[in-house]
């Protein structure tokens, strides 16, 4: 996979999750009782966002070849997290009328409903730091495989 592709596909989920914090915080305002629910959905979106932009600026940047193990994975919870995004927008969103605030409209998930994309939110994000953990541990091997030929080399 080209590391462009996969830089791509997190900066499409990236932009997302962006408008879905986006909207929790227009609802914020008239949550009433679903303030705390709306507080951990902001926060769980966050955090994953500031992760997905650290991954895309890897997947951007000079070390992108080294991203070995990952690749395809980052690449498909990045897709998978669009979609959830997306789904996510398009409940928060006030059906076709646009011009009405969200101060005007009822938070539109329950608590259950919150819980359950938290904990799809939080395994997403695992999913990505544990990838990402992958490659770091792909790089110490190479290195101690690297270091041993050479100091093997240098003994004899």
């Amino acid at each position: 996979m080209d590391p462009l592709s996969d830089a791509a596909s997190v900066t499409a989920a990236v932009q997302i999750a962006g408008k879905v914090w986006s909207l929790c915080w227009e609802y914020y305002s008239s949550a009433g009782d679903a303030k705390p629910d709306i507080d951990r959905l902001i926060g769980c979106t966050l955090a994953l966002l500031n992760l997905l932009q650290h991954v895309r600026d890897l997947a951007k940047g000079p070390g992108a070849a080294k991203l070995v193990a990952s690749k395809e994975l980052i690449e498909s919870t990045a897709w998978e997290l669009e979609w959830e995004f997306k789904s996510l927008q398009k409940v928060l969103e006030p059906g076709g009328a646009q011009d009405i605030p969200k101060s005007c409209v009822e938070w539109p998930l329950q608590k259950g409903d919150v819980e359950k994309i938290i904990q799809l939110l939080e395994r997403h994000k695992t999913t990505l730091i544990t990838a990402m953990n992958c490659d770091q541990m792909y790089g110490v091997d190479y290195i101690c495989t690297l270091s041993k030929t050479i100091c093997t080399r240098l003994i004899r």
